[in-house]
Parts: C-alpha cells; sequence; structure tokens
C-alpha cells in the first residue's frame, strides 16, 4: 500500500462512525435510541427481558424439530416470537438498515461470543478460537426469482457478519427457477418445493470452502437444506446454516397447522 493512502479498514469504520450520528443505535426491538443504561449495549432496558426469555438455549437446532438433509448442522440465536419476530418482519417488510445490523450484532454475540461494540458506529470484537476460523466464507441464502431487488436481510446480514467475524462474502448461490412462499405450504410441500431449486456459479469462491450459510428464519429446514445441497453440489467443503431465529413448533404441530 502507497504511503498516505488511507486504509480500507480504516475508512469503512471512520464511515460507520459518521454514520452512526446520523442514524444513532437502536433498540432492535422497539426502536428506542440506545443510551448509557443500555442492556449490555444491545437492548433499551425495557425490551432486555423480552430478548432473554426468547434466546434460543442451546442454540444449536434439534434434527427432531426440522428436517434438514443436507447441512452439517444449524444454530439460532432467537425463536421467532414476540419482540424478535416483529423486528425481523420490521427488517423484512420495511427495509431498516439500522435493525437488520442491530440483529447481525446480536447474531455474532449470541452464536459466536463477540463482545458488544466499545462505542456507538463500533463492531462488536470477535476472536476465532485458537486463532482459526471454522469457516471460511459466509453465503446468504438467495431470493426467490421474481421477487423485488430490494436489499434482503439475509444479504445485509452476511455483510455485517463478514466483518465482525473477518470472513469474504459470497453471494454466488442462485435460484433456478420460480418457486412458491414456503409460508402457505405444508412440511412435504415444502421439501418439494425448494428441491434442486439452487446452483452455485461455476468457478465460485466457495468452492473447496467451508461456508457459513445465512438465513433471517429457519422454519422447517428445507430451504438451508436445499441451499447446502446446491453447495456442496458445486463444490463446497462444508456447510453450517446459521439464522436469527428459529420457529419451532410444539410436538405434533406442523409448519402448515401454525
Amino acid at each position: 500500500m502507497s504511503a498516505g493512502r488511507p486504509d480500507r479498514a480504516a475508512l469503512l469504520a471512520r464511515l460507520q462512525r459518521i454514520a452512526a450520528l446520523a442514524y444513532p443505535r437502536r433498540c432492535p426491538l422497539c426502536g428506542e435510541v440506545l443510551g448509557p443504561d443500555a442492556a449490555a449495549g444491545l437492548f433499551c432496558p425495557g425490551c432486555a427481558p423480552a430478548a432473554k426469555a426468547l434466546e434460543h438455549t442451546p442454540p444449536r437446532l434439534p434434527a427432531t424439530e426440522h428436517s434438514f438433509y443436507a447441512v452439517d448442522g444449524a444454530a439460532s440465536a432467537y425463536y421467532y416470537r414476540g419482540e424478535i419476530r416483529h423486528a425481523i418482519l420490521l427488517c423484512k417488510l420495511h427495509g431498516s438498515p439500522w435493525a437488520a445490523r442491530e440483529l447481525a450484532d446480536l447474531t455474532a454475540i449470541r452464536l459466536f461470543g463477540a463482545q458488544p461494540a466499545a462505542g456507538p458506529g463500533g463492531l462488536p470484537a470477535y476472536a476465532a478460537p485458537g486463532g482459526l476460523s471454522p469457516y471460511d466464507c459466509i453465503v446468504p441464502v438467495p431470493p426467490r426469482l421474481g421477487t423485488l431487488p430490494a436489499p434482503r436481510l439475509p444479504d445485509r446480514m452476511a455483510r455485517r457478519l463478514g466483518q465482525i467475524l473477518g470472513l469474504p462474502v459470497c453471494a454466488d448461490l442462485r435460484p433456478t427457477r420460480r418457486m412458491l412462499p414456503q409460508k402457505s405450504l405444508t412440511l412435504a410441500q415444502r421439501l418439494q418445493n425448494q428441491k434442486d431449486g439452487y446452483a452455485l456459479r461455476p468457478g465460485s469462491e466457495a468452492v473447496g470452502r467451508r461456508v457459513l450459510l445465512v438465513d433471517d428464519v429457519i422454519t422447517s429446514g428445507a430451504t438451508v437444506s436445499a441451499c447446502a445441497l446446491a453447495l456442496y453440489q458445486g463444490g463446497a467443503a462444508g456447510v453450517f446454516a446459521i439464522s436469527i431465529a428459529a420457529d419451532e413448533e410444539p410436538a405434533g404441530r406442523g409448519p402448515a397447522q401454525k
């Protein structure tokens, strides 16, 4: 790097601090501007108990609650209920990039043991165990064909997590055909709807790498499994899926019965 040329990471950190002044950190559950009394720098005092109650503990998702068939494993930070569900829908339906940033930070803290940012505009601090990351790149779950080309929560999460975890983001996973929205389908229909619905671009940076697959919500596991299968078929060395939240039902109730 030539003398006097600003370092890209330093420039990015400066821009983030400037953005924090214009868009102060807010509680991802209610939108209130966070003050010095914020719980661990993450939630306003009023929302902290609700967030604690919705933590998915342990984060690893049980195979008995989901239909995984290709991922090496999966984990979620929270249950898709109450205030967490509201925060995710705020991002998905209304954009809200500041809320997407906070949700990604919460995911890094809950799933990877990152420490909350020291101040406004900063990144959570993360150190890989033993100095070696178990993953080589991050791949966001792509949108369905026919959806609007607006910024999506998995994409925003992937970019933020890439900064926190120090991993490159590889957006080379693509849908191969039109698929129905999963929301109204039964479990069997979800699996069939997603089957062979994705492909990895030839020559992708994910080939031969251990992939961290990122989605906003994991329900049946059909989407992340279909994406993982495409990654493996494209040459990925491993795939582990994560999400902000998991939509799990009591025993005897399937996704279509919610």
